[in-house]
């Protein structure tokens, strides 16, 4: 799923003029469901394995919070509903349990094959990147549009580890012994209309085209992280898109946000946003 369809969705279910008698905590339960579907068809950078089960729960739950607490704020007085989802998505990800397939292709450090992967868990949360005081948003979508460009910037920041079963070199055969192997940075690919070869259909029931995952866009991204990586995943830092040290993170970003997302106001935050994860989610002064 893509991040058109999660802003689509959260704006057509959430529409007070759509919804009028949605309660808050329907609204924090679109926000988690949406959230976990668009991150399920996603895959990490290196191994292209996607996250089986997050703490949807418990992001419900802090969504709830937010929420409430932007009902509590006062008129004036600073407010970010935004940065306060940011709780919600980081404690999804704690613990995260990954999929075991496919078996990650570079070896564990010291090994020559991966012949299993024993689990998968995201270890680190990640960076939520933290937007400077602004002028409350007088539509929804705009604050949809800063949640999905945090989101994916704060993705950049995720990582865990896979415990493989793997072969080692031993003489007179290699031995399979325990492996780790160490990945960061997760990907939501965007999602392209494809001509659908069934149809036209005798019953006209199939569609002229289908979504499926630009698989493509992955593989590209890939080719640029493993150039700009040391071989485990890299080290995970942002870079300015130039070809700096670890992944290149202006490609993800033109490549998976919406055009209808960034505007003017937006771009001028992001290198805030880089620097943010850069120094590890503290905040530039």
């Amino acid at each position: 799923m893509s991040w058109s369809l999660f802003k689509l969705n959260v704006l057509r279910k959430t529409s007070p003029t759509g919804n009028p008698s949605l309660s808050i905590n329907q609204v924090a339960t679109i926000w988690s469901d949406e959230y976990d579907a668009a991150i399920k068809r996603g895959k990490d950078f290196i191994n292209l394995e996607s996250i089986q089960k997050g703490n949807k729960e418990l992001m419900k739950s802090l969504f709830l919070i937010a929420l409430l607490k932007g009902l509590a704020t006062p008129p004036g007085k600073n407010f970010s509903l935004v940065n306060e989802f940011g709780n919600g998505v980081k404690a999804y990800w704690i613990g995260a349990q990954m999929s075991p397939f496919p078996i990650p292709l570079i070896p564990a450090p010291g090994s020559i094959q991966n012949i299993v992967v024993n689990s998968n868990i995201a270890i680190n949360p990640g960076t939520w990147p933290i937007y400077p005081p602004l002028k409350p948003a007088k539509k929804q979508e705009i604050m949809i549009n800063m949640f999905i460009l945090a989101a994916v910037i704060h993705l950049f920041s995720v990582s865990g580890i896979i415990q493989t079963t793997s072969l080692y070199p031993a003489v007179p055969s290699p031995i399979p012994s325990p492996g780790v192997i160490p990945w960061t940075g997760y990907l939501v690919p965007p999602v392209i209309p494809r001509p659908n070869r069934n149809f036209p259909s005798e019953d006209e029931s199939e569609a002229t085209s289908i979504e499926e995952s630009d698989s493509d866009i992955v593989d590209e991204l890939n080719e640029n992280i493993s150039t700009n990586s040391d071989g485990n995943g890299g080290d995970g830092g942002a870079s300015d898109g130039n070809g700096g040290d670890g992944t290149l993170l202006q490609d993800v970003i033109d490549e998976t946000i919406p055009d209808d997302v960034i505007d003017k106001e937006l771009e001028n935050i992001l290198p805030d946003f880089i620097k943010q994860l850069e120094m590890g989610g503290t905040k530039c002064k």
